[in-house]
């Protein structure tokens, strides 16, 4: 969701209405030992440190909107509705899931980030049909579902 209210820049990193904190840089991660919250650290305009401390359970919730998020600024910042971020892969690993009929594909990039889709077979053919379809086409990009 875009809001016009969340771009303000709060002066010495000050916070707006008491609510937001502004951050600059991400400078680190920690994880409880016992794996019940998280804490990311950043910079402030100003300097100073400041952490998000939040519940485990958050972090899939995050996980999910981040890309979404992405996709939004990237799209806002450049008035393109056809730009997304698109990492290239480095190493990707498939794996059989418990359901026999499944298989689980993980992408990796050069700079750790990693994920992984469970795949059904109706997925895999489609994956297939658009790489025998793509190797012999060389003009133009085309959209499988």
């Amino acid at each position: 969701m875009k809001r016009d209210d969340i771009s303000g820049q709060a002066p010495c990193g000050q916070d707006i209405a008491g609510q937001d904190i502004f951050g600059q840089d991400i400078l680190s991660f920690d994880v409880a030992t016992d794996g019940s919250r998280f804490r990311m650290r950043f910079s402030r305009p100003d300097g100073s440190a400041a952490a998000l401390n939040l519940p485990a359970d958050c972090l899939q919730a995050m996980v999910m909107t981040l890309p979404r998020m992405m996709a939004e600024v990237l799209r806002a910042r450049h008035q393109d509705e056809s730009l997304r971020l698109v990492y290239p892969t480095q190493r990707l690993r498939v794996e059989q899931a418990s359901d026999p009929s499944t298989l689980i594909l993980t992408l990796a990039t050069t700079d750790g980030f990693e994920v992984s889709f469970a795949l059904g077979s109706g997925q895999l053919q489609t994956l297939a049909t658009a790489y025998a379809t793509v190797s012999r086409r060389t003009d133009t990009a085309t959209t499988f579902n």
